[in-house]
């Protein structure tokens, strides 16, 4: 973001309808700079990226494996589900946070940092608007090297649990019977695969994994395109839809994970009571998602492309086909750009910054259209998709810890 150019977006009237000999010159002149090679600094985000992804993966390693088993060694039987609950839950908020925060920031420009207000000409409706994206990545960083700094304090060895003789003789059975724990890293790596193979003959643990890592690819592709997909089949601001999903169907999610733990510690649950309750939370989590696969908008019309044809109105503007500015018209025809739609001028009031395109030969009636898309009709269906989300996501993650303390047993 430092490195590279402020954004540019194209202008309200760079898209019109214009004559052939117009069009020549000022789509030349527009299309100077998607033309133009990447700079070296362009050339290095994605490598970037990838790397702090990589670094990210990495750190999360002690916490999540490590520390679960830290946490399992050292807890009492009946108090370990509990704690286990906690770490997934308070593990699960940072994702919550993180939409939530990430939704204010997209309403700050990308470039705010760079620009004025007054060179700001969009607002954050607007479908060209980027929002601050760079900004969660920075101040989450330093609240991550805040945090795990205490880390370096624990000790090697946590005091045993008062009143917990069941760890006491836990530990010691597994000092006792862990020849792992004194093997060089060399003798470690060639006994690696027997003991791999010996834990894939365990049919239980490898259900257990396998259910994990389905979980897993569930959550990965929910966290990834749920709020995308509300945005676009509800007609809805990209912070908004953040929120849905950081407000709503994660602190559910949250919630679940601790009462599932609690109710481990409750009833004292054995390995075969924990297969009992996810085996019931996950069939209860069916019910809850099947009636969100009948709740969704019809696909969105829009002329020229669905159903796709040529606009006949507009040919004589000879339209650029790779723009992409939709507007709606005064009809509730949706358009890809103002050009599309053959629009000639544009007005813009300044006290209000409301744009509308005028004179535009495919609209009927007044012939005039504004900046975006013309929505769904199905906003109604918005919250109880929501509802049936949020339940789903509170009764599936009742299953985590007691899936977690199959593995563990």
């Amino acid at each position: 973001h430092y490195t590279d150019q402020y954004l540019s977006s194209g202008d309200n009237s760079s898209s019109l309808c214009q004559s052939n000999s117009t069009l020549i010159n000022s789509s030349t002149q527009a299309g100077l700079s998607c033309q133009e090679p990447e700079s070296p600094a362009q050339q290095l985000v994605y490598p970037l990226m990838l790397l702090g992804q990589l670094l990210l993966g990495i750190g999360t390693v002690p916490i999540q494996p490590f520390g679960i088993s830290y946490i399992d060694d050292y807890a009492s039987q009946k108090n370990s589900p509990l704690y286990l609950g906690i770490l997934l839950a308070v593990t699960s908020f940072g994702p919550a946070f993180g939409f939530v925060t990430g939704s204010l920031m997209l309403r700050l420009f990308v470039d705010f940092n760079k620009l004025s207000k007054a060179d700001i000409t969009l607002d954050h409706t607007d479908l060209r608007w980027v929002g601050a994206w760079w900004l969660g990545f920075l101040v989450a960083s330093c609240f991550l090297f805040l945090t795990a700094l205490p880390y370096v304090f624990f000790p090697r060895e946590m005091p045993k649990e008062r009143g917990a003789a069941d760890v006491e003789s836990r530990l010691g059975r597994k000092q006792q019977t862990d020849p792992v724990q004194e093997l060089s890293l060399l003798q470690f790596l060639k006994s690696f695969p027997g003991v791999a193979l010996r834990t894939l003959q365990s049919p239980i643990y490898l259900l257990v994994v396998l259910a994990q890592v389905n979980m897993a690819a569930l959550l990965s592709g929910l966290a990834t395109f749920m709020a995308k997909f509300i945005e676009k089949q509800f007609s809805l601001t990209v912070p908004f839809s953040n929120i849905m999903i950081g407000g709503i169907g994660i602190p559910l999610a949250v919630l679940g994970i601790v009462l599932g733990g609690a109710l481990m510690r409750r009833l004292n649950l054995s390995v075969g009571g924990a297969t009992k309750l996810c085996t019931t939370a996950i069939l209860l989590c069916l019910f809850s998602s099947v009636p969100m696969l009948l709740i969704g908008c019809p696909t969105q019309r829009v002329a020229g492309i669905f159903p796709k044809g040529t606009l006949l109105c507009s040919s004589a503007c000879t339209c650029n086909n790779e723009s992409f500015n939709p507007v709606c018209g005064s009809d509730r025809v949706e358009f890809s750009s103002p050009c599309s739609a053959g629009c000639m001028t544009v007005e813009i009031n300044n006290s209000s910054r409301i744009t509308n395109y005028t004179e535009c030969r495919c609209i009927n009636g007044s012939g005039w259209a504004r900046p975006g898309t013309c929505g769904s009709a199905c906003g109604h269906l918005l919250w109880p998709f929501v509802v049936l989300l949020g339940l789903t996501s509170f009764i599936a993650s009742f299953s985590q810890t007691p899936s977690y303390m199959l593995i563990l047993r």
